[in-house]
């Protein structure tokens, strides 16, 4: 028999059922209209106007699949706006259309709840984005929020490791993204053995270090740092960096 004690919650378990239960609470409070205007109100000028309905619609997607899936910590709206849709979009001077256009195909490394790539999708309208996860059940609900934005003509959602994935598809692929996936090294083993393209990174204030730890394999790999452009969200003082590793073409 199993002892009284044992058969009790431990604290983690009843922390995280209050926790579930305080956001079924504030769902039912909030209606997808509100979670909308005030999504938007914070996201402001950080996105392009005519992608600001469909970027709201996605959070609100991400927040009602959150309570029967781990997505996300960030589930208010103006954060969400901030630090998943804007912090998503600082790479658009980079990627948006106008001028020379630099990439057509960006794949979105370890999408999870489809941020940077399904935002860089809606901003970018120009451009092709292929979302790529390991976990089946993030995929199928990214499928089916694609499928309802009328995406997937352009947004292809895909069930993969990137290693297996890649050897039929990098000739298709002008840029990787990835974002909140592991650090500078652990990304440069999965993609530098079969893809030697550009490699968007989204870092925060352990970059240097990071790249520190790289110096001996980019030089091996023949990779530079091509870009590397500090920037700030709204209600955060940390200096966060976007940098694009490439390789030098012979």
């Amino acid at each position: 028999m199993v002892p009284f004690e044992n058969q009790l919650p431990k604290d983690s378990e009843l922390q995280w059922a209050g926790e579930a239960q305080k956001f079924r609470l504030e769902t039912m409070e909030l209606t997808s209209s509100e979670f909308s205007d005030r999504f938007i109100a914070a996201l402001g000028p950080f996105a392009p106007g005519f992608a600001r309905e469909a970027l709201a619609l996605h959070a609100w997607r991400v927040r009602e699949r959150n309570e029967v899936m781990n997505l996300t910590r960030i589930t208010e709206p103006e954060e969400m706006a901030i630090r998943h849709a804007a912090d998503s979009l600082a790479a658009l001077p980079l990627l948006a259309e106008g001028g020379e256009t630099l990439f057509q195909h960006v794949l979105d490394l370890g999408t999870g709840a489809g941020y940077p790539g399904l935002s860089i999708a809606l901003a970018c309208p120009h451009l092709k984005v292929t979302l790529l996860d390991s976990r089946k059940k993030k995929i199928e609900f990214l499928q089916e929020l694609v499928d309802e934005l009328g995406l997937s003509d352009r947004v292809q959602c895909v069930w993969s490791r990137f290693e297996d994935w890649i050897r039929a598809h990098r000739k298709e692929v002008d840029l990787v993204t990835a974002r909140a996936v592991g650090p500078v090294e652990r990304l440069l083993e999965w993609c530098t053995h079969n893809y030697y393209g550009p490699l968007l990174l989204w870092k925060g204030p352990a970059a240097n270090e990071e790249l520190a730890a790289v110096e001996g394999m980019m030089w091996k790999r023949k990779l530079f740092v091509a870009l590397d452009e500090p920037y700030q969200i709204p209600g955060d003082e940390a200096i966060r960096r976007l940098i694009l590793i490439d390789n030098q073409k012979s």
